[in-house]
């Protein structure tokens, strides 16, 4: 064999074993990555985790949500009702962000389970109607949507809401927030984000164990238990609560523990955490304002929902005027407010954002027709401040409210609720005439805009009492006075009638607060009176997740539609080149690497 063909055949086996070397390797990593596929796979089973690059942070857990699902020692179930071929895409939307929760949830805890069911998957009309029945004894009631369909637009049926048990125990949630004045787009959002907030409120009321006391305080005039029946019924998944009546007691609120080795010594502690104080109408003694004052000074939160003038809509219902008069001596505590830092007016708030009222209209034959006028006296109030407490609120009621003014002193100062920029105010005596509902109003007068009628106040309060009381009461042991209190916190509401309830006297039974039963409207009273107690009893931490704020990044129409050849070619055209040129890069690369020497 001739040197030239040796050094052929050399190369020849030596491009074979190359060849074999390169299908080996091609093996391998073939195989390799086969493996780590179903590595991954594996442990994707049991590990749920990723990566929050949003700028608000909307796929990570609050701190306050990982340290309650850290406790929960036994199954939770929640069991959602959005599910379905035909779910519309804002509710697929909706659906998606849920679980997706729910699968952070379990993340931080194996005992959280989750199922969707279909409500619509029955096989006769009457197991649905039977399961429709049973969800409305929960109070879920289901959505009307419009769908468009090839065969034109048609209504389904929707439930956005979700059953939670938990140690033998079941509540429901709703998963939509029933808003008003928002877009669908704004409407689906606000509810994504407060999803963690909806679920993990429900899960704590049903893990809740020691419950805080709160007291209502009676005797002044205040509101009748059937007027705050569907309030106290809700806060009892919350709460424990009492109704109480002072009449000058010391022990009323705070509790004085004498040491049984040194008489001496007295400890005060405060019975309740909260005291809410519902539209009183009589004035207080000084005796009930100073253990009041005392209760606050020793820690104790108040909720107070007060008028400032005293005018009911009974007194319209035999006559068309009436008068809105100064309640009695003030009621007594308008001097302890100053000091706190807030000014309950006696004036009356109108308001060209307001509730409709029935009104007598004309007749026809001898039925006489009802029509609904705008009743300026009972402003519609639409949350605008970013507080946990109002944030994401739909809008609440009120009937004939005041205005606060704000006291500068060292007290912090929050503004949870203002009237719109089409706002004016009376002064008392205010006649209150029907038939301003009748007439158009003269934008002239409602010349006043945001003005405050619900504060919150934070920070040490100090004590009306301060320089008025003799020394030989202030230094009694017993008496354990203190003229500037703890860091604390109060609301302020201009009026007393946001916490009431309307009540059926004939058939005996209650109305959900905020529910207008002439309009059929449900208004947010109710979640703002518990987000208002929940907050001043110190679950402020839970709110955490209320309080969520995620933006919505909307395309911006006009750009498109002027820019949408551009748009086309960079979403078509682009992507191909990118393609093509990655093409013949790796093309070149393998050529020049396998190329023979």
């Amino acid at each position: 064999m001739k040197l030239r063909d040796i050094k052929i055949f050399k190369r020849k086996n030596q491009d074979s074993v190359q060849k074999r070397s390169i299908k080996h390797s091609n093996l391998i990593e073939i195989f390799a990555g086969v493996l780590i596929i179903i590595f991954l796979n594996i442990i994707g089973n049991y590990v749920y985790t990723r990566f929050d690059l949003t700028s608000e942070k909307r796929y990570t857990l609050s701190n306050a949500t990982k340290r309650l699902l850290k406790n929960v020692d036994e199954t939770v179930l929640v069991r959602v009702y959005l599910e379905g071929k035909e779910l519309p895409p804002d509710f697929k939307k909706l659906q998606n962000e849920t679980k997706e929760m729910l699968n952070q949830f379990r993340a931080y805890n194996k005992y959280i389970e989750y199922e969707f069911v279909n409500p619509t998957d029955f096989d006769n009309a009457q197991e649905q109607k039977v399961f429709y029945q049973k969800l409305a004894q929960k109070g879920i009631q289901p959505s009307k949507v419009e769908i468009k369909t090839p065969d034109g637009i048609k209504q389904q049926l929707v439930i956005p809401a979700a059953d939670v048990l938990y140690k033998g125990q079941e509540t429901s949630v709703q998963l939509l927030l029933g808003q008003r004045y928002v877009s669908d787009v704004e409407l689906i959002n606000n509810s994504v984000q407060a999803l963690e907030y909806t679920l993990t409120d429900a899960i704590r009321r049903l893990a809740r164990v020691e419950k805080e006391r709160i007291a209502f305080l009676q005797g002044h005039g205040e509101l009748e238990r059937h007027d705050i029946y569907d309030i106290q019924l809700a806060l009892t998944d919350y709460y424990s609560m009492e109704n109480i009546t002072i009449n000058g007691n010391v022990n009323a609120l705070t509790e004085r523990r004498v040491n049984p080795n040194d008489s001496t010594e007295i400890t005060f502690h405060n019975k309740f955490k909260l005291l809410v104080i519902p539209k009183p109408r009589q004035p207080f003694s000084d005796e009930d304002l100073y253990i009041i004052d005392q209760f606050v000074m020793y820690g104790g939160r108040v909720l107070w929902l007060v008028d400032g003038l005293d005018i009911e809509m009974d007194s319209l219902s035999t006559r068309s005027q009436t008068m809105a008069m100064r309640m009695p001596l003030g009621l007594g505590f308008d001097e302890m407010m100053f000091t706190y830092g807030v000014r309950v007016n006696q004036n009356l708030v109108m308001d060209i954002r307001c509730m409709p009222i029935p009104m007598a209209g004309g007749s026809m034959g001898n039925n006489p027709q009802i029509e609904f006028r705008p009743w300026f006296y009972f402003p519609e109030i639409v949350p605008l401040a970013k507080h946990p407490i109002v944030k994401n609120l739909d809008v609440i009621r009120t009937e004939f409210v005041n205005s606060l003014d704000l006291i500068d002193n060292d007290i912090k100062k929050t503004v949870l609720l203002a009237t719109s920029e089409y706002s004016r105010v009376v002064n008392a005596p205010a006649v209150v005439d029907l038939n301003v509902a009748r007439t158009e109003p003269d934008g002239r007068l409602f010349n006043k805009s945001n003005l405050p009628v619900a504060v919150l106040l934070e920070g040490n309060f100090k004590s009306p009492w301060k320089n008025r009381l003799t020394p030989a009461f202030t230094d009694l042991p017993e008496m354990g006075y203190r003229s500037e209190g703890e860091p604390n916190k109060m609301i302020v509401i201009a009026d007393g009638d946001i916490i009431k309830n309307a009540f059926n006297y004939r058939q005996n039974f209650a109305y959900p607060l905020g529910y207008d039963r002439y309009t059929n409207t449900m208004y947010a009273n109710k979640t703002f009176i518990l987000n208002a107690i929940n907050y001043l009893c110190g679950d402020e931490d839970y709110m955490e997740a209320r309080s969520r704020e995620i933006k919505i990044r909307k395309l911006n129409v006009a750009k498109v539609k002027d820019q949408r050849p551009t748009f086309q070619v960079l979403n078509t055209a682009v992507p191909i080149a990118l393609v093509v040129i990655a093409g013949v890069v790796i093309t070149l690369v393998r050529k020049n690497r396998y190329k023979k020497k």
